[in-house]
């Protein structure tokens, strides 16, 4: 089990109440644990979104291109030897 800390934050009623409704309805065993979801589903959507937009920038990057070219060409015979034997 992760090491928790206790903090405290100021939000929005409405988003307090729509959270203490879930809790109530069974969605989350309290409420912390509704926050802690909601943390973690934010930090993951941030995440893929700061992936997606390294991605765009490498896509432009003529010398990581390159280096990507480079190991293709040097693996090609490793892998159309991997693919024959699972085929």
């Amino acid at each position: 089990m992760e090491k928790k800390r206790k903090v405290t934050v100021l939000v929005e009623e409405r988003l307090l109440t729509e959270a203490k409704r879930l809790v109530g309805k069974g969605g989350y065993r309290s409420l912390n644990a509704c926050v802690s979801a909601a943390l973690r589903i934010l930090l993951a959507q941030e995440r893929r979104v700061r992936l997606e937009r390294e991605m765009e920038e490498a896509s432009r990057d003529e010398m990581f291109l390159s280096d990507i070219k480079a190991t293709m060409e040097d693996f090609k015979y490793v892998d159309a030897e991997t693919a024959r034997r699972l085929a």
